[in-house]
């Protein structure tokens, strides 16, 4: 199996909740997500013209995380130590600065770039590689900025929702931006260098990232659209600051990028 596709799979986790639920220091969080909580958030306009092949790639994406990755992710919880995953959990978050850093860059944050920036190279030098986070308690935050939102801020703000095969909720725009991160981002790369086990890692730690925040999908009426609506509504809110727009208890704490969650306790 190539690398690619492993890195494909093991990214199951762009089609469950937690990634639509991530915190972000510069926008409005999308749920308490430390509670696991759905959040309200502000309407959307929801441009879904290809539903009909997105409900049963949904269903698909579903069934391989609930055959494979789920259960996978929940076993790794349980053999590996709080302190090890917490470690690997930072060495991967360290790996993706640098790309955060050229989005800030190319949407006219030089400053937060630098930032970003500042925060790999500490994190890699005093934080063993990344294992820790010293730059944290240095007062520099860890921020997430992709493509799609760089695309979003130079005009292409509306585009069609589609569900991709492993990857999960996506735009056009957003789909096309996952690409582009992958193609360049340092996870690939050490992959290519040292092989798919460090795609696999990745991956089953991103997935178990979210295991405690799957709960609010149970009484879902309809998963399909509460997904889809809770992945376009955080991606409004990262395009544009929607704190005003939320309740005081919704708002994030804006000292974290990603919330205090219990799977690494």
């Amino acid at each position: 199996m190539s690398e690619r596709l492993l890195l494909l799979l093991s990214l199951a986790l762009a089609g469950l909740p937690g990634a639509a639920l991530a915190a972000d220091p510069d926008t409005a969080s999308a749920a308490n997500a430390e509670r696991g909580e759905a959040a309200v958030l502000p309407s959307v306009e929801v441009a879904d013209p290809w539903e009909r092949f997105n409900r049963p790639m949904h269903r698909f994406n579903r069934g391989l995380d609930r055959a494979i990755f789920r259960p996978v992710a929940k076993g790794y919880t349980k053999v590996t130590p709080r302190v090890v995953r917490t470690g690997i959990g930072n060495f991967f978050g360290n790996l993706q600065q640098p790309i955060v850093a050229l989005n800030l860059l190319l949407q006219g944050r030089p400053g937060q770039a630098g930032t970003a920036t500042g925060r790999f190279l500490l994190n890699a030098t005093l934080g063993l590689g990344g294992f820790l986070d010293p730059a944290t308690h240095a007062g520099m935050p860890k921020r997430d900025k992709d493509f799609g939102q760089t695309f979003a801020a130079w005009g292409w703000k509306d585009s069609r929702y589609v569900v991709l095969p492993v990857f999960g909720p996506a735009t056009v725009r957003d789909g096309i931006g996952k690409g582009l991160g992958q193609r360049i981002s340092p996870i690939s790369e050490l992959a290519s260098r040292h092989g798919p086990g460090v795609t696999f890692v990745y991956g089953i730690d991103t997935r178990a990232a979210v295991l405690p925040m799957e709960g609010f999908l149970e009484d879902a009426d309809d998963e399909y659209v509460m997904l889809r609506d809770v992945y376009l509504q955080r991606r409004a809110c990262q395009v544009k600051d929607c704190s005003e727009e939320l309740p005081d208890y919704l708002l994030p704490d804006y000292e974290y990028e990603i919330p205090d969650l219990d799977w690494r306790r």
